[in-house]
């Protein structure tokens, strides 16, 4: 469940006008927090939040101005579904229209018209109707960037949400944006472990490195075993992803502390370089993700090429 669930949407409209005001005094007294006309948070509700969470309290305090045949959709279905999207998140909420030909921006909601191409079905959660989740991949596959669409394409995949023929069935009624979407679902892997390997799979694709394998396995008979991202066997590399989730996340930590788990991830590593057809390893951070230019030298520098 969301930590979205937990915070309390205060609404205004439609109390007695003592209420307004108190409420309104404790607006000014910093106890409250007004996050849309009329919609109210305590003071520090959202302080801690994932930005995804904070977008979730975002479309749970604007879904009572949306219409009854309204979806919510793109980013803020992603949000609702517990989708991994990376990138931005929006100010306003997204919702599917498929009463009106015309896209339309107004003051709560980008609101994207679908009567040519209206969703074939639907999901609820946190009592919000939201586009499904092959919809919702298509949507943003068609009109993202691959870096933003990639990890909900194949966490959709992976989670078997949707197969590769249901998302090319969502994407046939396409107008604009079919090429797009055409690619990233060919690109789409229910293999991909987490949004970061998804993301590292754009990066490949962009530098122009050969195609790996993904979640390739090494082991011995009688010898532990070990699953590495991605294995580039003509150059003889392993490529692995490295997240801060993995040393600090609690619930990846399982139990263990920090050291512990650098512990294990360097004997893991030792293990990886014990196989002879292993000439290196590369390890890559978000932070490199998110540059291109930091890939390229550390992948040349194993001898992987690259343009």
């Amino acid at each position: 469940m969301s930590r979205a669930d937990d915070i309390e949407i205060i609404r205004t409209t439609g109390l007695p006008s003592a209420e307004r005001r108190h409420l309104e005094r404790a607006v000014l007294r910093g106890q409250l927090v007004r996050i849309r006309p009329g919609v109210l948070v305590q003071q520090g509700a959202l302080d801690d939040l994932l930005p995804e969470d904070r977008h979730h309290v975002l479309v749970r305090a604007s879904i009572h101005r949306a219409r009854p045949s309204d979806l919510v959709s793109h980013e803020s279905a992603c949000a609702v579904l517990g989708l991994p999207f990376v990138g931005p998140w929006p100010p306003k909420v997204h919702v599917c229209d498929p009463t009106s030909p015309n896209t339309r921006v107004t003051a709560w909601f980008v609101r994207h018209g679908s009567e040519h191409r209206p969703p074939l079905g639907h999901t609820r959660a946190d009592e919000i109707a939201a586009t499904d989740a092959a919809r919702t991949a298509v949507d943003l596959a068609a009109s993202r960037p691959l870096i933003h669409s990639l990890p909900v394409i194949d966490h959709v995949l992976g989670r078997g949400l949707a197969t590769s023929t249901e998302l090319e069935r969502a994407a046939g009624s396409l107008r604009k944006g079919r090429t797009k979407a055409a690619v990233a679902i060919a690109m789409g892997s229910g293999l991909s472990g987490s949004p970061a390997e998804s993301v590292c799979r754009v990066r490949f694709r962009q530098l122009g490195v050969p195609q790996p394998v993904q979640q390739h396995t090494f082991r011995r008979p009688g010898e532990r075993t070990a699953i590495v991202d991605f294995w580039f066997p003509e150059a003889g590399v392993v490529v692995e992803v490295d997240g801060r989730g993995k040393y600090e996340d609690p619930a990846m930590l399982g139990g263990s502390t920090t050291a512990d788990a650098h512990w294990q991830e360097k004997q893991r590593e030792d293990f990886v370089r014990s196989f002879p057809e292993v000439r290196a390893v590369v390890r890559l951070t978000w932070a490199d993700l998110m540059d291109p230019e930091r890939v390229r030298p550390k992948l040349r520098r194993a001898g992987i090429t690259c343009r």
